[in-house]
Formats: structure tokens, sequence, C-alpha cells
């Protein structure tokens, strides 16, 4: 027996969807008055977008996006003011946007405002697609539909009225329900002309690939996605860009990296990570580790920091050797925690993080720096003592501590083992504070945070096990409180 007909496979997904949409009763509701009501104005209203591709796959669908041909905006704006607000749940209903305004219902019942848009043809006249030429007017379900990226998000569900009963049928003009079937992300019509309307249909598609397992993009959009990005991509805004990196990341990092180098938008927008031929399989090697030992999805700083670290690492590297050609590399040992703390920073890293316009650009910054103090731990002075203080500094220091492993294992060395070290700090509170070693006679200035730092790291290796051990310790570290009885408690 051969594959069902789509006729076949349309009837059987309306029936599902049909079920699906009864089951959500207040929804139902709204749509069999929305619907009686755009039926007596002219208006023919139909399902459309992520919403319908999720109901035709079984899931329950999270966006919910109506269309409406035949009618104007102002009489759509009235017909959607005139339903029973109260018997509906409506709290409010809004007109938002100047290139192509949509009306948005926010309802009790629903996470996310309902959009209600005009069908409608669009053609991009500007950069970045942020200009359009917009046409309502005669603008029926087909055209409609063909103006959208995907064919799996080009399917819809006319709604419509027989006998005073409201029903669904499923409409696929491009082949979007054998895409479906076959995990499959494909442009509508000319793969090449959707992502001339709008470039960023380049990375959603990569995007919805990595948020749905098992899909794979379809040959010639995947070619079209390599032909066109060297000269498109640059006309997309950096936020933009950001925004759909930042949802594929999440959903699938490795994966998402790997799409990005074989399409060659990997050295478009982050040239960093592919200036050793290496880096992008490191970044997708540490990241799988990363999602191992974190989960699915990533934190977002330590996500971000992971896609960062090679090029963190460079500058890193290249400042301690700058240092280390005007003094002997054992002197960073000596340095005051001052000056060690900017030997670290990082300030080429942060520009590339601006320049993403990736969010919490400071945690980011931050963690990268405190990685890079833990790749040097053994040469700061107290090292035992500035690993503490360097986790200490973390609300979740699991964040940290999984992407120096990561990183570590991802370029094949094996990482220092931070955790005992953090067992014992745990368990063992510091022996003297700073108020104990004023009360000393020791004067509050760089060298009691030094003696303190001096003190913990005793404290840690075992030099010093107690107060009366650390007392006699601050003394001799800092020349102070000479004859001072070293036996007695300072309190």
């Amino acid at each position: 027996m051969g594959p069902p007909d789509e006729k076949t496979v349309a009837d059987v997904i309306s029936g599902r969807v049909v079920r699906a949409l009864r089951a959500r009763r207040k929804l139902w509701r709204f749509l069999e008055e929305f619907c009686r009501g755009a039926e007596r104005a002219g208006g023919r209203p139909y399902l459309v977008g992520g919403f319908v591709r999720d109901l035709a796959e079984g899931c329950r669908g999270k966006d919910i996006d109506l269309m409406v041909s035949g009618m104007e905006f102002r009489s759509l704006g009235r017909l959607l003011r005139s339903l029973r607000a109260k018997g509906l749940g409506i709290r409010r209903v809004i007109s938002v946007g100047k290139a192509f305004p949509v009306y948005k219902v926010g309802a009790a019942w629903a996470g996310d405002d309902i959009d209600v848009a005009l069908a409608r043809s669009e053609r991009s006249t500007g950069p970045g697609h942020r200009e359009f030429d917009v046409r309502t007017k005669d603008v029926g379900a087909r055209e409609d539909a063909s103006r959208r990226d995907f064919t799996i998000n080009s399917i819809l569900i006319a709604l419509r009225t027989e006998r005073g009963r409201l029903t669904g049928e499923v409409l696929d003009y491009f082949g979007g329900l054998a895409d479906l079937r076959s995990r499959r992300i494909r442009g509508v019509g000319n793969p090449e002309d959707r992502f001339r309307e709008d470039p960023l249909r380049m990375l959603r598609a990569i995007r919805q690939k990595n948020e749905r397992p098992g899909y794979s993009i379809e040959k010639e959009t995947w070619a079209a996605i390599r032909r066109v990005a060297p000269e498109l991509l640059v006309t997309i805004p950096a936020e933009r860009i950001a925004g759909e990196l930042l949802r594929s990341f999440s959903a699938c990092p490795a994966s998402t990296v790997e799409d990005l180098h074989r399409s060659g938008i990997l050295s478009i927008i982050f040239p960093e990570a592919c200036a050793s031929g290496k880096t992008p399989a490191r970044i997708k090697r540490r990241l799988a580790i990363l999602e191992k030992r974190l989960g699915r999805p990533l934190p977002e700083t330590p996500l971000l920091a992971g896609l960062l670290a090679d090029a963190a690492e460079l500058e890193c590297d290249a400042r301690v050797r700058e240092y280390a050609s005007h003094a002997p590399r054992a002197r960073i040992s000596a340095l005051p925690r001052g000056e060690e703390m900017r030997l670290f920073r990082l300030p080429r890293t942060e520009s590339i993080v601006r320049r993403l316009h990736f969010p919490q650009v400071r945690e980011v910054v931050r963690m990268l720096e405190d990685l890079a103090r833990l790749e040097h731990h053994r040469l700061l002075k107290c090292p035992h003592a500035r690993v503490e203080s360097i986790f200490g500094r973390w609300e979740v220091p699991s964040h940290l501590l999984s992407l120096y492993e990561a990183k570590k294992e991802a370029a094949g060395r094996k990482p220092a083992d931070f955790r005992p070290l953090l067992r014992i700090a745990a368990l063992r509170p510091p022996l003297l504070s700073g108020q104990d070693l004023l009360r000393l006679g020791i004067p509050a200035s760089p060298r009691l945070e030094a003696a303190l730092d001096e003190l913990r790291e005793a404290a840690l290796t075992g030099r010093a096990n107690n107060r009366k051990e650390a007392i006699s310790l601050a003394l001799s570290i800092t020349g102070a409180g000479k004859g001072a009885r070293t036996t007695e408690d300072p309190q």
C-alpha cells in the first residue's frame, strides 16, 4: 500500500486540530464568537503560523495567531472590541505596529497575547528587513501563506461556521504537511527570495532546526543560506542576530555551533572563533561537555562565556606574556590584589561581547576573567585563598567550575581539581577577621588585606589551625605589635 495522499493527510490533521481546539474550551468559545462576527462582516478567518504547525504535530501550541481576509483594519478592530469581554475573558484589545499593524488581544486564559492581523503581502524595501511595502487589499489566504518563511509555518486552518457550529480545515498550499512528516525545514517557494525578504530567516532556519529534534534543513534551502549569507548578514541589526542565536544556542548549543560553522555564518559574525581551524570544533566539544554537567537549557552566562572562552584565553595569555617580558614570571605572585585584578582584565573580549549584543555583558566577562585566574592560579599569591575567593564571588559556583572543567577537557588538558579545596574551605571558617587585625594594631591598608589572604592561605593549607597560631602569624607577616602578647585572643 502506498503513502496516503495529501488530501487524506489534511483531513486527518484537520480532525486532530479541531479536537485539540475543542479541548481548550475558553479558546474554542473565543474562536466561535470571533468567527461568527468576522463572517457577518464579510471576512474569512484563519489560524496561522507556528500555532498551527504545533497543532498539526500533535503539540499543544503556544502563540496564537489569527489572520482575516476580506476586511479592513478598522472593521477588524471594531469586531474585536464588540466581543463579550467578560464572558470570553478578554482583558484588552490594542493596536500595535506601523509597517503592518496588528491587534493584540489579552485574555485571562492565554499566557501571551493573541495576535490578530489582516491577510497581507509584503515586500522589503530597506536593508535589514526594517522598511516594507505592505498590501492588505484583496489579499487572500494563499498569498498570505506565500510570504511565510518556511513551509511548516505556512499551513493554515480555515475557520468556518456551518449550521451554527465552528469547524476547521487545514489548508496546505506549499507542502508543509509533507515537510512536517519528513522533519524538514524548507523555504516557501524559492528560498533565496525568502532570505532576501528577511535575511534573519537564515538564522531562523538554523534555530528552528535545533529547537526541533530530528529536523534537518532541506538541501536547496541550505545551499541558499551558504550562497547569500556573506551578502545579507551585514544588513541585519546585531540585536536581531543575538536574539535568534541565543534561542538556538539554548535549544542545542553544540549543534548550533556546527550549523553556523558549516553555513559560513560563524566566520562572518564571530571571526575570532575561526582564528584557528580547531577552534569551532573545540567550542562545540566544550559546550557539549558543559551541557552534560549543567543540563539543558544551559544557563545564559556560562553558555555565552563558553562561546568566548578561546578568544578570552588568547587575550589573557598575551597579557601575561607581556607582563612576564617586563618582569620575572614568578613575580605575578607578588602582585597586590588590585594589580592582579587588572592583569586579568579582558577589554578586547568585552568589546566582542558588546559587538555581538549579548546580554549581561559584565557578568559574562567577569566569568571569563575568573576563568583566566583559575587557569593561572598557581602563579597567584596565596593560590588556595584566591581560588576560594574567586568561587565565593558567584551565587552559583558550579557554573564557573563546570565551565573551567569543560574548557580543559575540550582542549585535551587535565583540569585542576578544586573540589577538595572548596569542601575544606566550607568546613573551615576564617580564623581572624579584619576587625581582629585592627585590634592587634595592624592599620587599615592594602597590607591588612594581604595579611588576611595569607592567613586564609595558612588556614586552608594547615599552617594555622587555631586563633592563637593565626595571631602569631599575623603579627609576624605584618611586623606589627612588637612585644604584643600573641597568646591572647584580641577580643
